[in-house]
């Protein structure tokens, strides 16, 4: 079986040509090794003296455990002598799990260890009852028990008949429903019994032992080892027996609750990893979506300040256009201004020249021009009609070209502002224009005189 079942093959020990000896062991204890007392796998047994074997002590411990097919008790019994020499070791488990063929698996395995056959005796085949089987290696036989001892155990008693071994691992059960219950004799040797029904479940014993090694306290007073788990003395009547039964359902019961309690941790600890992974999971998908959002608004500023220094560029272009307009603009209105200037004094002189022919040369100017002022009243300084027509000429032309620049100074920096607005003075329209007659007057002032 797959259940911690220690067994240690078959070696020889003696080199002699007449006397191979094998070595069978059940739970990790040998047959005829010697118990260390102080140590801990032994400290878990109980011990006392036996009752059934003179000078044997009798040790025996109870263990429930688990496997992948479920909870099961297992009880473990030792006979060794005062040096500790063991004579007896038993390992019965309830229940045990065997498949279809896992039973005769298991007594090739242990008999390709031991290294010789099995004996093997079948339980005869009833309906509706398991199905049983022994086998035997070594020197161990086995008798069948008579008739008045198998309903003294029918009985719940005890028939003082040595160690006894059956198919189904319950005496009591066995002497009841006439199944074959058998006594072990013979020398070293190890025996297993297994039972089984078809939903895989039964019992199972192993056990190795040298009989020819017991010495009874009475012809009549041997130990039977019983089964349903556990291995007892025979001096125990079923009353006794009752409470370590319900002990034992009690810790049966209190280990499956612990097993499936345990299940729903390692439920509940699961679910909480893939929960963990899940949550990681989405963490990281956040945070490449946050990554490619940065990314994209990145660009996007990117793009936006390539565009904006783009415009300020263009910007710059069209401010230099408008600048090389406006003084271009203001080189024109320089160049009228000369041009009418010019023109001014040059018809100024002609008249000057024609005045002059008119009076003669011995007609003084100053006097004639004196007299005819005080006589008609003229004002000296009073511009002929040409002149002035010119003049209002250019005012209007002074006053378009000023408009023009403004509107052109109005789109370029947005605020309204006076190209002609020199430092010291604020020339507009007619302050031009009084400038201009200003200099003619004094033109003609110098030319009179």
């Amino acid at each position: 079986m797959r259940m911690r079942i220690a067994f240690v093959a078959f070696t020889v020990w003696s080199a002699s040509a007449t006397a191979a000896q094998a070595q069978y062991t059940v739970d990790g204890l040998t047959l005829g090794r010697k118990l260390n007392f102080e140590s801990a796998s032994y400290r878990e047994y109980k011990c006392s003296p036996s009752d059934q074997f003179d000078g044997l002590t009798w040790c025996q411990k109870t263990r429930t455990d688990r496997e992948p097919r479920g909870p099961y008790t297992a009880a473990y019994s030792i006979l060794h002598s005062p040096e500790g020499n063991v004579v007896y070791v038993n390992r019965s488990q309830e229940p045990a799990f065997f498949k279809r063929t896992e039973a005769q698996d298991d007594i090739q395995r242990y008999s390709r260890s031991i290294g010789e056959p099995p004996r093997t005796i079948k339980m005869p085949h009833r309906t509706g009852m398991a199905d049983g089987v022994i086998a035997i290696w070594g020197k161990i036989t086995l008798e069948r028990l008579d008739q008045e001892s198998i309903k003294v155990l029918a009985d719940g008693k005890s028939p003082k008949k040595g160690l006894l071994i059956d198919f189904v691992g319950n005496f009591v059960r066995s002497a009841k429903e006439g199944l074959p219950i058998y006594r072990i004799e013979g020398g070293p040797g190890f025996i297993w019994g297994a039972s089984f029904d078809r939903k895989g479940r039964g019992t199972l014993r192993m056990a190795a032992m040298d009989a020819s090694g017991f010495v009874s306290s009475s012809p009549k007073e041997q130990p039977i080892p019983q089964s349903r788990a556990q291995e007892t003395e025979t001096n125990k009547t079923p009353a006794e027996l009752v409470p370590k039964m319900e002990k034992l359902q009690s810790e049966i019961a209190s280990v499956t609750t612990k097993v499936a309690e345990l299940e729903k941790a390692k439920q509940a600890a699961e679910a909480a990893r893939i929960e963990a992974a899940k949550a990681s999971i989405d963490v990281e998908t956040a945070k490449r979506q946050i990554e490619q959002t940065i990314i994209a608004e990145r660009t996007d500023l990117e793009a936006k300040m390539a565009r904006l220094d783009a415009d300020r560029a263009a910007g710059n272009a069209r401010s230099g256009r408008w600048e090389g307009a406006l003084y271009g603009a203001f080189g024109g209105l320089l160049v009228v201004f000369v041009a009418f200037t010019m023109s001014f004094f040059t018809n100024r002189r002609k008249q000057s020249i024609s005045e002059h022919q008119v009076f003669g040369p011995e007609i003084d100017p100053i006097g004639v021009s004196g007299q005819a002022h005080r006589e008609v009243g003229i004002t000296p300084h009073t511009l002929p009609p040409d002149i002035a027509s010119a003049e209002a000429v250019l005012r209007l032309e002074l006053e378009r070209q000023v408009a023009t620049i403004n509107a052109t100074q109005d789109v370029i920096d947005g605020e309204p502002q006076n190209i002609l607005a020199l430092p010291g003075r604020d020339l507009g329209a007619e302050g031009l224009s009084k400038a201009i007659d200003g200099r003619a007057r004094e033109r003609m002032q110098a030319e009179e005189i």
